[in-house]
């Protein structure tokens, strides 16, 4: 069978909820062992029993390049290498460019950006000195061609991660680490699903599909990009928008 992940460990940050949560599942689902992150150590901890005893679930808060050294020292002690990163933990407050503070800039840029890159930078001796390893770094649309309203430095951060995994792609590809991005554009998440109704109507109205996306259509991306049969792709950037942004 394809895309099967016996014996491998994945390790996903934001994983209470959304698309971390999906992605969780759906490698599970595959027969990956996953180590569960995310800083609401009691939320992750119910999704990670909901698996069963292929999880464990670690309190983390990933803006800590201290933090994050730990958590991988831990989940190769727990669960004994680290074969995959889904690097999906961020936030997206809604910031009107005009009234947004030097506070917001570092908050976001620490919490989206620097914990994705850090995460790379302390997983990537580990893979090397396996053999090799997947990384998938969450960006978005709003990285690829810029957010429609109130999300300035979002789509700064998402931006970034786009261009810093292409550039540790091509240093990482000779230890047979392979870096991807998956760019999501509207997908059912809280981000979407709290807004009014007519709000998602008109969204959805600009797609192409004429709906929003699901985690688990994202998830199936991400396995993909973790398994075995991804051995040809790095440096690339997916996108999951139902035709919503073509690039």
């Amino acid at each position: 069978m394809m895309f099967q992940l016996d014996n491998k460990v994945a390790l996903i940050t934001g994983a209470a909820q959304g698309m971390g949560r999906a992605a969780a599942r759906a490698l599970a689902a595959q027969g990956a062992r996953v180590a569960l992150v995310d800083i609401n150590v009691e939320k992750v901890a119910l999704v990670a029993d909901a698996i069963g005893p292929q999880a464990r679930a670690y309190g983390t808060d990933v803006s800590d390049v201290g933090q994050i050294h730990q958590l991988v020292e831990d989940v190769v002690k727990d669960m004994g290498r680290i074969d995959v990163l889904v690097n999906n933990a961020g936030i997206c407050p809604r910031l009107p460019f005009i009234d947004s503070t030097e506070a917001n800039w570092d908050t976001l840029l620490n919490v989206n950006a620097k914990s994705q890159y850090f995460m790379m930078q302390a997983v990537c001796p580990v893979m090397k000195a396996q053999g090799g390893g997947r990384i998938i770094n969450m960006a978005s649309t709003s990285g690829r061609v810029g957010a429609f309203a109130n999300a300035s430095i979002y789509s700064g951060t998402k931006g970034a991660i786009v261009m810093f995994s292409k550039s540790v792609a091509r240093e990482v590809a000779a230890d047979n680490i392979l870096i991807n991005c998956v760019a999501p554009g509207c997908i059912a998440t809280d981000m979407i699903t709290d807004l009014p109704a007519e709000k998602r109507e008109a969204l959805c109205e600009q797609i192409p599909l004429k709906r929003l996306g699901t985690p688990e259509e994202v998830a199936a991306l991400v396995v993909f990009l973790a398994s075995d049969e991804c051995s040809y792709c790095t440096g690339a950037t997916f996108d999951v928008t139902g035709g919503w942004v073509m690039v």
